[in-house]
């Protein structure tokens, strides 16, 4: 009887595993609690499968791939519809349980010649001038801003809250003028007031 019990409760505690294993798997993403706190997106679009490592099993795409403007204009912009159906033209479905109805309502934005209304995540205020190109010719990694977007299933703003000097040693979030200020002065980057306030 001894024997049967303790042969029992691990035979149990591996199909209670294996029940877990299957319901996470069973959804679109496995999202983690930060990304559950960025938007729902119209599209669940993930940025760890388009543009996560390819070592990882990923399809390991560029940023400047989709968002080539931020090489030469002020802005990264958001990729028309038509350069996801450059490939989804062709991609019908992915590897992820629910990619299919994600990428038929991509299709249906395309054949009505609509853009999808993202929501936006990285927005800064109306007196504040960033321009990418100048960034990205710098060589800042597009990671130093937006965080690692190229692991995250839904994209939600990355936190940085670090004591600085230039903040008179208060927090200094992410994508606040003492967070970039601190990056300017690290990099050797101009710290003139017209920079970034015209």
């Amino acid at each position: 009887m001894a024997l049967r019990k303790r042969t029992l409760i691990p035979l149990a505690a591996v199909c209670v595993l294996l029940l877990v294993v299957t319901a996470t798997a069973a959804g679109l993403y496995d999202y983690t609690d930060d990304e559950l706190a960025g938007p729902e997106q119209p599209i669940e679009f993930s940025h760890k499968i388009h543009a996560g490592s390819a070592q990882d099993g990923d399809l390991g795409i560029p940023c400047l791939y989709c968002h080539g403007p931020a090489e030469r204009s002020q802005h990264a912009a958001i990729p028309a519809v038509s350069l996801c159906m450059g490939c989804h033209t062709h991609v019908a479905e992915g590897r992820t349980q629910g990619s299919a109805e994600e990428i038929a309502k991509l299709r249906e934005y395309y054949a009505n010649g609509e853009s999808i209304p993202w929501i936006r995540i990285h927005n800064l205020p109306e007196h504040a001038q960033f321009k990418h190109f100048r960034h990205v010719q710098a060589g800042v990694e597009c990671q130093t801003c937006h965080g690692p977007v190229q692991k995250m299933n839904r994209v939600y703003l990355t936190p940085d809250t670090v004591l600085r000097p230039s903040s008179a040693y208060l927090p200094a979030a992410k994508l606040e003028m003492g967070w970039c200020m601190q990056c300017h002065l690290d990099r050797g980057a101009s710290d003139d007031c017209s920079v970034c306030h015209y």
